[in-house]
């Protein structure tokens, strides 16, 4: 009796179908890698001190180079400086960094903490003596080469801290938006009712957004809108919302399991291009991406240099924030993990 060749034949389809997906996810994984490339700038070297306004020597590091690999064979420790940009679709002005978080990550200790640094704060900027830390990436990207922007404001936060920064991050409000829709939305818990009736439009109008307690998925201008208002509350309860939505970001890639993100890594990559930039080479983003893809998101140390922490008015300026004595110290050493 002779054996049908119906399941010789399925058996092939599979095949064909595995092999279809697999070459499927390795173009896909290529052309994530070149838009990954588009987004990693390093900064031009510079001389041991630029002149800035005035004459002030602005003294801008150059980006450092990769720690070794630990023997276990696992991605090293990194500190990262992440930058969100008040930049609009269209504009060609630099802008300043509204948005800034520091992340300690140990893959080995499966460790990640977050610091958030209100944009007002009063910070010495090199160069430029003391100033709001808003306007570190802003005066290096006018006043330097490429990338200098963001070396300044490595510069002013690790100068801050008291601690280095290896790698820096920047997107931008497209972008961040652009991130969200990329990944299919985000889901968050609303604490309490949000109305910000003067919300900022990014034609530079004003409308009126609202957010109702709970669970709730956002996209991309709703997610933007999340991070961004502080009418209904201040500076300080929005950075933890700004924390809030990129662990949950980081929740829904880990919802979405490897595959969906192997197959959709060209269509995100796409989706930060223009709009992204960092110092952080490709490998790394990849190893570090790979290396935390099962982190306990419940376990993410979160800080914030809060109200309490801060005294309000530097000279005329009466948003302007100073830190109180052993503030921003006490933070540095929860991030960097020091008991």
């Amino acid at each position: 009796m002779s054996r049908s060749p119906a399941p010789r034949r399925a058996l092939l389809a599979l095949a064909l179908a595995a092999v279809a997906l697999a070459a499927w996810a390795v173009g896909a994984a290529r052309g994530a890698q070149r838009h990954i490339d588009a987004l990693v700038v390093t900064a031009a070297p510079l001389p041991a001190s630029a002149a800035g306004p005035a004459g002030h020597a602005i003294v801008l590091p150059t980006v450092p180079a990769p720690r070794p690999t630990p023997p276990s064979g696992g991605p090293a420790p990194l500190t990262l400086l992440l930058l969100g940009a008040d930049r609009r679709p269209g504009e060609r002005a630099i802008p300043r960094t509204d948005t800034i978080i520091v992340a300690r990550v140990d893959p080995a200790a499966r460790r990640v903490a977050l610091l958030s640094l209100p944009r007002d704060l009063w910070a010495p900027i090199p160069g430029y003596g003391q100033n709001r830390i808003s306007n570190a990436f802003l005066w290096g990207e006018r006043e330097g080469p490429p990338g200098a922007g963001m070396a300044l404001a490595r510069a002013t936060v690790s100068d801050l801290l008291g601690l280095p920064i290896d790698h820096v991050a920047l997107i931008d409000l497209a972008g961040f938006a652009g991130l969200v829709d990329a990944v299919g939305g985000v889901t968050v818990d609303v604490e309490r009712e949000l109305v910000d009736r003067r919300y900022p439009t990014l034609d530079y109008g004003t409308t009126t957004v609202r957010f109702t307690p709970g669970r709730q998925r956002l996209f991309g201008q709703d997610a933007l809108a999340y991070v961004r208002i502080r009418h209904p509350d201040s500076d300080f309860a929005r950075a933890l919302r700004q924390q809030q939505v990129l662990l949950a970001i980081a929740d829904r890639l880990r919802e979405r399991g490897h595959l969906a993100n192997i197959l959709a890594a060209e269509q995100i990559a796409d989706a930060l291009a223009g709009f992204l930039q960092t110092d952080l080479p490709r490998d790394q983003i990849v190893a570090l991406a790979w290396a935390l893809r099962d982190l306990d998101l419940g376990s993410v140390e979160r800080y914030a240099l809060g109200e309490a922490d801060v005294s309000f008015g530097v000279d005329a300026d009466r948003f302007a924030q100073t830190a109180r004595p052993g503030a921003v110290r006490r933070l540095a050493a929860a991030l960097a993990g020091e008991p």
